[in-house]
């Protein structure tokens, strides 16, 4: 457990912030080294990029690769050519193509941006939900705050119920942050690789592939247990599943256990296992048992550590 907690620790505190900011950084630069190749009528410079360097596939930059080219740049107001070396907005595919440029600033050359908002756009969603990722992984590893606890009281069943007249339907399935860390993998690979894919880059197209194979794979796991994960339904009448419908008078008894699993004890057959299910679904549960049911019920209390 010492090496599991240890790993747990390193994958909140370590690798989530650096894939964080890799992330970020591709999904801004993607945008940011977009340059405008079409109407050069306002442009005070042209760039023409004569050769390439590649860097990568992982730079400060983020993910991909990221060039670093030779190019010459014309002024059009006096005429004057020089050679300057530019990073990241120039790449091969532009090689003898005119870019519009707007000049030097503190020694960089710089190309017009016409899309580089989309990626202060995209950026923004993109580090609330990393945020709130972030959180729920390591929230878990905070050091505990010291309150007084009372001992776990078992339900009880008021003399006067006011019950429910409708029925409670409780969905199983415990939420897995890492799940959505993998589908924004996904997403972001699938963004970066995706334009690369099948012409001659042997890694862009395996990344690109496996990048949408991830995507594919986490949406039917969602749409499956969307469909055919665990469900419980709790009414006056009795108690419903996937697939079974048993009154009241036809179950003996019903136990709910310390890893969130109903088990069924029907009067004819054999028990019955619904779950598992997390911890507020488990307490949906464990309160509507308590309303409704007419059988033999109990449940397992986790036991607490000194």
């Amino acid at each position: 457990m010492k090496a599991v907690r240890i790993l747990h620790r390193i994958f909140a505190f370590l690798i989530i912030p650096v894939l964080g900011y890799l992330l970020g950084a591709t999904i801004f630069n993607h945008f940011w080294n977009k340059v405008e190749t079409e109407d050069l009528s306002e442009a005070s410079h042209i760039i023409v990029a004569t050769s390439c360097d590649r860097h990568g596939p992982v730079t400060l930059r983020g993910f991909g690769y990221v060039y670093e080219c030779r190019a010459t740049v014309t002024n059009k107001g006096n005429g004057n050519v020089v050679t300057a070396t530019t990073r990241g907005f120039l790449n091969p595919e532009l090689i003898g193509k005119e870019v519009a440029g707007t000049g030097f600033r503190r020694g960089e050359l710089y190309p017009e941006r016409p899309y580089a908002g989309w990626g202060v756009v995209l950026l923004l969603p993109f580090g609330v939900l990393w945020f709130y990722l972030y959180i729920a992984v390591a929230w878990r590893l905070l050091p505990e705050r010291r309150k007084s606890r009372r001992k776990p009281v078992r339900y009880q069943r008021p003399d006067s119920p006011a019950e429910p007249d409708r029925t409670v339907r409780v969905f199983g399935g415990q939420r897995r942050a890492w799940l959505f860390f993998v589908f924004l993998l996904g997403c972001v690979g699938t963004f970066v690789y995706s334009s690369s894919a099948f012409e001659g880059d042997t890694l862009a197209t395996g990344a690109a592939i496996a990048s949408w194979a991830v995507v594919a794979l986490v949406i039917a796991s969602v749409v499956w247990r969307a469909v055919r994960g665990p469900m419980v339904a709790i009414s006056p009448e009795g108690l419903e599943w996937r697939g079974a419908k048993l009154s009241w008078a036809e179950i003996q008894d019903v136990r709910l256990t310390r890893r969130r699993v109903l088990i069924v004890q029907p009067r004819n057959g054999d028990a019955v296992r619904v779950g598992g299910f997390g911890t507020e679904q488990a307490t949906r549960i464990h309160v509507a048992m308590g309303h409704f049911s007419q059988a033999t019920y109990a449940r397992e209390i986790t036991p607490r550590s000194p």
